[in-house]
């Protein structure tokens, strides 16, 4: 099935609404990541950068020289906006063509972007002409049959079905860059706590900055937030939301 694209204007100006996160909610992220990126003066790409969210983050946990590439005029304006960090740099540019010399990275950071990437394996090409020998992909990313650890889409049932559809399987992600000359090195399940109880849960869903919940139609969303809102009116006992985002680690074959 074809979706419409993804409204990036839009998105841009409600993104960090809605997906920004305290840095010390996605602890666990930290210690999965270092091992790869723990080694002072490592060049990193942070692939589809986004809104710079993830940019901030690694680049106050590890020493690094980063490389943001993103597509979105309107995103890349939002992320211009901010203070970046020291070692820092911002450019345009896409998965499938990405304005970085061969070898220069030791690692690349995707984060949620496979499904909005058109052509994977030509992806997968440019990723091992910049990564180094050895280095490695590490993508941050739910999988279409791996559902289980996003609690929206427990409300959002459409979504949950374009998911299924939409979202990369993770063999077949495997396999795409394993013919593309990668080894899978590591896959792990990642805690992230993305809000204080259902009620703060609410607010961040309500923005709608999640691209797969701007495929359905709105009387879909609004009958999710219905249920959501329903659910946090019954929390008797508030506690944190934790989502279950799946980390694929892939090592660049010798």
């Amino acid at each position: 099935m074809t979706y419409q694209r993804t409204d990036y204007e839009r998105m841009a100006a409600v993104y960090d609404s809605g997906r920004a996160l305290p840095v010390q909610n996605l602890e666990a992220w930290r210690d999965e990541l270092h091992p790869y990126l723990s080694q002072r003066g490592t060049t990193l790409a942070d692939v589809g950068s986004g809104t710079g969210l993830w940019t901030e983050v690694l680049a106050e946990w590890f020493d690094l020289r980063l490389v943001a590439v993103e597509p979105s005029d309107a995103m890349r304006r939002a992320a211009a906006g901010k203070e970046r960090p020291v070692k820092t740099w911002l450019v345009g540019g896409t998965a499938e063509q990405l304005p970085l010399g061969s070898s220069t990275c030791r690692c690349a950071w995707l984060s949620t972007v496979l499904h909005h990437i058109g052509d994977l394996p030509r992806c997968v090409a440019e990723l091992h002409r910049v990564v180094s020998s050895g280095g490695f992909v590490l993508i941050r990313n739910s999988f279409g049959d791996r559902l289980g650890g996003i609690n929206w889409l427990t409300f959002f049932p459409a979504a949950q079905r374009v998911a299924g559809e939409r979202w990369p399987n993770l063999e077949e992600t495997v396999e795409t860059f394993s013919a593309g000359g990668f080894e899978r090195e590591a896959v792990k399940r990642v805690p992230e706590i993305v809000a204080a109880d259902l009620r703060a849960y609410v607010d961040r869903i309500e923005v709608r900055a999640n691209s797969t919940l701007t495929v359905i139609t709105d009387e879909e969303f609004e009958e999710g937030l219905v249920r959501l809102r329903a659910a946090a009116r019954r929390e008797t006992s508030p506690r944190e939301v934790v989502d279950l985002r799946d980390l694929l680690v892939l090592r660049k074959r010798g």
